[in-house]
């Protein structure tokens, strides 16, 4: 070998030893391969999570931009039940619309020494008729800017501005759709389960006891008439006088305008209230009552109904519906929802319109018996929309409602006994006798005695 190759071999080996550089390079190179497989590998398992994770979270879009209403293929009540539970903490809620400085307003300070007495609505003169239209319509007059009496409790916090939609010129009637579609809002956040909840549990009653109060305060008042009270809808009426499906008795041109079309396009109501000039200022879409996206505000129409149009509901609620309503022995029973609750022992959920056989979703949701089948019979503004109370009928028909609590109560103060408890409601659970939603200075179990309350019904039904 050349001096010069014995050179080269000394250096490599003095770089070997040096530098450990002299290894097998094929296993150099093999391990260099492995690790890129490797990288390669765990990029395309991290890339496969992303794509499943994006995939259940479109499946979730998807599934929440169904809507509360699009789960027809469902057959079974508990599986629906579980799609209402779903809907819980899907949004935070939004503020309002508070009290407006009138924590305790329409509760009189001790109890009147004659009782206001609310009359059946068909029973009343045209001039009556006319009068309550009026009362409505006035309320609607009562702004933040009227210099009305009243029109400082029209200064409430709307729902408008926290979703992001134009404010309408608040006023003492719109006060209570706001009232009622935040009640139904809260139903879809974080705390549903609260005790306070107006709707599809016991504070259901107290709840609309205390707005009608409320509001029947507030009409007395927008027409200078101390002595007003609300009429109360006798759903009886409809079935003894005329087609139960068109209720001629109440759905009247003159006053309180007719029953709309079943064409969407033909639905607005015309007559002598809305001649008036009363329209709508708030409301929710799209069968989604329970989001802040569904509200729509100042976008002012007219009203809406379609009286009779729901297969669901041919018509109100009878006699026959009456009579059951003294059968129920207990207001309300453990787990106190709408969906686990026997309604043939909860006369709460008996009233309020929910049957454990019900295996539509609409009548799991919302309810379709009692009370619930006359929101359903009046149909659209009072069916649709959780601002139900944009209709006044809704006023009217929750008169109703509370006409048949006081004659269940009634009813259970004549039995005595255990029956007579709580001024005749056997059975009202501890854990619900506090603040009212939205009115959390108002106790539910402060609604209980209604003659306290400064009013009474001309007429009571009374188990046969």
């Amino acid at each position: 070998m050349s001096n010069a190759g014995l050179i080269g071999r000394s250096l490599l080996g003095l770089a070997c030893l040096l530098f450990g550089a002299c290894g097998d390079q094929d296993a150099v190179s093999q391990k260099k391969e492995q690790g890129s497989q490797k990288i390669d590998a765990t990029k395309e398992k991290v890339g496969e999570k992303i794509d499943a994770t994006k995939e259940k979270v479109g499946e979730k879009v998807a599934e929440l931009e169904q809507g509360f209403y699009d789960w027809s293929n469902e057959t079974k009540h508990d599986v629906l039940c579980k799609v209402m539970d779903g809907m819980i903490g899907n949004h935070d809620g939004v503020p309002g619309p508070g009290t407006a400085g009138a924590a305790r307003w329409g509760i009189p300070a001790k109890p009147p020494a004659k009782a206001k007495v609310r009359r059946s609505y068909s029973s009343l003169s045209d001039a009556e008729k006319k009068k309550v239209v009026d009362a409505f319509v006035a309320l609607k007059k009562v702004t933040t800017g009227s210099g009305s009496p009243g029109s400082s409790r029209a200064n409430y916090d709307s729902i408008c501005g926290p979703v992001g939609q134009p404010q309408y010129e608040r006023n003492l009637y719109d006060y209570y759709v706001e009232a009622h579609m935040n009640a139904f809002m809260s139903m879809g956040t974080p705390v549903e389960a609260h005790h306070s909840m107006s709707h599809m549990g016991p504070q259901f009653l107290p709840w609309h006891r205390y707005l009608l109060l409320r509001v029947e305060a507030d009409l007395a008042e927008a027409i200078g008439d101390p002595e007003f009270t609300l009429p109360y809808w006798d759903w009886t009426d409809c079935h003894a006088d005329g087609d139960p499906k068109t209720c001629a008795p109440i759905f009247q041109r003159e006053f309180l305008g007719t029953g709309g079309s079943c064409n969407d396009d033909a639905r607005q109501v015309e007559g002598y209230l809305t001649d008036q000039g009363f329209q709508l200022n708030i409301t929710t879409q799209g069968n989604t009552m329970f989001v802040p996206d569904a509200i729509v505000c100042n976008q002012p129409r007219p009203l809406h109904r379609q009286v009779g149009c729901e297969d669901l509901i041919p018509t109100v609620a009878g006699q026959a519906e009456i009579d059951a309503m003294f059968a129920r022995p207990t207001y309300d029973a453990a787990p106190y929802d709408s969906c686990n609750t026997e309604e043939d022992v909860s006369f709460r959920q008996y009233l309020e319109g929910y049957d454990n056989d019900d295996t539509n979703m609409t009548c799991v949701a919302v309810g379709c018996a009692t009370h619930s089948s006359g929101h359903i019979f009046i149909g659209a503004d009072m069916y649709e929309s959780s601002g139900s109370p944009n209709d006044p009928l809704f006023f009217i028909h929750h008169a109703q409602v509370d006409r048949l609590w006081a004659a269940w109560q009634q009813a259970n103060l004549a039995k005595g006994g255990e029956a007579a408890v709580d001024h005749g409601n056997p059975g009202y659970p501890e854990t619900h006798r506090g603040s009212l939603f939205v009115w959390p200075e108002v106790l539910a179990s402060e609604m209980f005695d209604y003659q306290a309350l400064g009013y009474q019904y001309d007429t009571l039904p009374s188990p046969k």
